[in-house]
């Protein structure tokens, strides 16, 4: 059994070890202006909060809120709504549904309205389910057209009626897209069923664009991890240990955070060497004295440092596993 100073030593060469070759790695570092400012002070939060957190799942609205300000924050937003470094795409986002009986015969002239208002709305859908109800079958379902009132965002309001003309069996849907994404939006979407003995449900569902952030902004990268982050928050179950990670990898993408770090070491470091040097302490590590296993397990880690972003973050966890091993539990 080696000295527990010894074993300590070892691990805090270790540590320094990987912060060393972090900064060697190559890292995209995120620009020096106020943006990086404010996302600095939230990710610190973030960090407090995910390791303070007694439940985390209770945290989550407060997480949530600081991520979605930072992220607004980096996409620059604009009077009117839209933003300098992201736009909305023709690509799912969200959705407003409504679910309705079916009564109005196809033929009648006033069908059954279905009425849905939302945000940047780009596309409608009509589904008919396979059941009405726990034992009674769904019936098809006619959809004759679309009526759309869309205020753009610059506050002209557009009128369209789009002609559907088509019968949705249970089971399936049909859909149309709107002329353009509106900042907000208002459909009647008019339903109608075979005969008048006959029942049917549908569910009408406006489609919202997706907000993309644009790749060419100085903040792409850090807008990214940042939504990657956010991804983990949302999860039904939140894994703290993937949350502390997320954060801690895009804390290193601060600018002057691994040099930082780096600095903190190697003082750390000439502190023990001046100690050890004044006969201060004892217990040196000399040649020889880590084991084997501990020696093969830093040069696997070594090597996995120089590769891809998943083998250094898988390279970091298991350097954590290895210093909390070795460092001399507290009596």
């Amino acid at each position: 059994m080696y000295d527990a100073r010894i074993m300590k030593q070892i691990a805090a060469a270790a540590l320094l070890l990987l912060v060393t070759l972090s900064v060697s790695a190559q890292t995209t570092t995120m620009p020096c202006d106020a943006n990086t400012s404010v996302v600095a002070s939230g990710l610190h939060a973030l960090a407090r909060v995910t390791n303070a957190a007694e439940n985390l799942e209770r945290e989550r609205p407060v997480l949530l809120a600081i991520l979605d300000a930072d992220i607004r924050q980096l996409r620059e937003p604009r009077d009117d709504g839209t933003y300098r470094w992201a736009s909305l795409q023709r690509e799912e986002g969200g959705r407003v549904r409504d679910e309705k009986t079916i009564e109005h015969v196809y033929t009648q002239s006033e069908l059954r309205e279905v009425t849905l208002t939302g945000a940047n709305g780009y596309r409608v859908e009509v589904s008919a389910p396979k059941k009405r109800g726990t034992f009674s079958a769904n019936n098809r379902v006619y959809v004759r057209n679309v009526i759309v009132d869309s205020t753009g965002f610059d506050g002209k309001v557009t009128h369209h009626e789009i002609p559907i003309e088509t019968w949705v069996n249970p089971g399936d849907s049909t859909g149309g897209p709107l002329p353009e994404i509106g900042k907000s939006v208002k459909v009647v979407v008019e339903l109608g069923v075979e005969s008048g003995e006959k029942q049917a449900v549908a569910e009408v569902s406006l489609v919202q664009a997706k907000l993309v952030d644009d790749p060419t902004s100085p903040h792409f990268p850090a807008a990214k991890r940042l939504l990657e982050i956010r991804e983990l928050v949302a999860a039904r179950d939140m894994n703290r240990g993937a949350l502390k990670n997320a954060i801690d990898e895009a804390l290193l993408t601060l600018p002057g955070e691994l040099e930082r770090r780096t600095a903190e070491m190697a003082e750390a470091t000439r502190m023990r060497q001046q100690l050890a040097e004044t006969d201060t302490v004892t217990g040196n590590i000399k040649l020889g004295d880590a084991t084997p296993d501990v020696v093969r397990e830093l040069s696997d880690i070594r090597g996995m440092l120089a590769g891809p972003l998943d083998e250094q973050t898988t390279a970091r966890e298991r350097l954590a596993r290895l210093i909390a091993t070795l460092s001399p539990k507290l009596e």
